[in-house]
This record gives structure tokens, C-alpha cells and sequence, in this order.
């Protein structure tokens, strides 16, 4: 399949023999491609866990810093010298934006593991995924009166390790405190590849998506969902379950 994709690419110079273009069975190399790849993710939590699990947890903890103002939200990435958290290039504090390179196996791990790469084909050249925060208007006064409040991001940068005392980043939404749980609401998540908005079905259900759009998930729920696959020990997950069967019994569906 990378072959074929690779020559189509690259120009009409480079072409194999044209039975490799049947449109048939293209499709039929690509669906079996998809499904040797990536159907444990949409049937075993397990597999969530270990093949994406880790990469969503770290950017859950991201949203979570944003939305409490700790260096969480990525500071700690372009921080400054002697362990200490410093500043962007541009001098900003809050980030706004991050970008990461991965493989296409690793977008399709993404979207598989929240249940929303159902019928898709193998992510093409230049495929992205976005996970994108919003908050409600709703939240402005709200933010207002936390910015009046102490933050641990101070002017003078916050000391080394600071940012890990008290975070809710990493915490499991059912480990949240009523006061860090309630900084949740009136944010929502919405996942789009290669501009198009997805849906993640867990979030489609009554209270867990913005009122008249299933495609901004409640941040609460987002959560609640990549929690059951971000691992809390990786390397013990690794060495679980060494003799039991890949997949389980009975499906683990994604998404929820």
C-alpha cells in the first residue's frame, strides 16, 4: 500500500504496473491494512492503554493545566535553565498552541482509541489531527476572578517542580476534588482530522456535549473517557497480562 501511494505521489514517472491502480483492490489492500492495525484499539482497553494511552494522558494533563493556570499546559516543555520554569521565546505564559510530529499509525491510534475512526481509510499524506479547547462564554467573569487570585505561574517563574504540587492535571477525574472538578465546566473539546470534525459517541449522549452540538464534548466527559486508557504505571502494563489472549472475550468499546 506505501508503495503504491508512495509512486502516485511522487509523479507519473514512477508507476508500477498499472494492476497495481485497480481502484478494487486498492480499497481491499487498505481496509485490511486498517483493520491488522487498528481494530484492538476500537476492541480492547488494554490496547488503548498501551499503544495511545500515554500520549493522550499527556494531553488531557495539558488541557487540565490551561484550564487551572499551572504550567501543566505545556510551560514546562520551554522552560528555562537550572530546572527552573521560564518563558516562551515570544515571552508568552500561557500557551495557546502545540504542535507534535507522529506517523499516520499514530493519528489512527488517536481516532480509533475515542471510537471515531469507524469506516475511515489509512490516514493519507499530510494527515493532522486537532484536539482542540473551547470555553463557553459563560466562563469569562469566571476567569476574570482567577486571574485576580495568586497562580502559581508567577512573574518571576515558578520554582523547580512547582507546578507538580496540587495539580489536578494527572489526576483521575474520580480523584478530583468538588473545587477542581468544577473547573471543568464550561469547557469543551472537539477532535478534527484533516479539518473535519469528528464524533466521539461517548460524548454524543445527554450532558456530555454542548446543547445542540454533539461535536464539542464536555471537557468532564473527554476526560472521563481517555482516563480509562491513560496508564498509571506503564512499564508494570507492559508486564501484565503477559499469557492471556490479545484481544479479550467480549469487545471493549471505544469511545466511552
Amino acid at each position: 500500500m506505501d508503495t503504491v501511494n508512495s509512486t502516485l505521489a511522487h509523479g507519473p514517472k514512477t508507476r508500477l504496473p498499472q494492476k497495481f491502480y485497480d481502484t478494487k483492490g486498492r480499497d481491499i489492500i487498505d481496509r485490511i491494512g486498517v483493520e491488522e492495525w487498528f481494530s484492538g484499539y476500537k476492541e480492547s482497553q488494554e490496547y488503548r492503554e498501551l499503544g495511545i494511552g500515554a500520549l493522550m494522558g499527556d494531553i488531557v494533563s495539558r488541557m487540565m493545566g490551561s484550564v487551572s493556570s499551572t504550567t501543566d499546559d505545556g510551560m514546562l516543555e520551554i522552560g528555562g535553565g537550572d530546572g527552573t520554569i521560564g518563558q516562551g521565546r515570544g515571552g508568552e505564559r500561557q500557551i495557546r498552541f502545540g504542535m507534535s510530529g507522529c506517523h499516520d499509525t499514530t493519528l489512527a491510534a488517536i481516532l480509533s482509541s475515542l471510537g471515531a475512526f469507524e469506516g475511515e481509510k489509512w490516514p493519507p499524506y499530510t494527515s493532522h489531527v486537532a484536539v482542540e479547547l473551547f470555553r463557553s462564554d459563560d466562563e469569562v467573569v469566571r476567569e476574570i476572578k482567577q486571574e485576580q487570585r495568586p497562580r502559581m505561574l508567577s512573574f518571576g517563574g515558578a520554582k523547580k517542580n512547582e507546578s507538580t504540587q496540587g495539580s489536578p492535571a494527572r489526576k483521575a477525574l474520580d480523584e478530583l476534588s468538588e473545587s477542581e472538578r468544577d473547573l471543568l465546566r464550561g469547557f469543551y473539546v472537539r477532535l478534527r482530522y484533516n479539518d473535519r470534525p469528528m464524533m466521539i459517541p461517548g460524548c454524543r449522549l445527554p450532558g456530555k456535549h454542548l446543547e445542540g452540538n454533539e461535536g464539542f464534548c464536555t471537557l468532564e466527559a473527554f476526560k472521563a473517557i481517555c482516563d480509562k486508557f491513560t496508564p498509571r504505571n506503564w512499564k508494570e502494563a507492559c508486564n501484565s497480562n503477559l499469557n492471556e489472549p490479545r484481544l479479550p472475550a467480549r469487545e471493549e468499546k471505544a469511545g466511552f
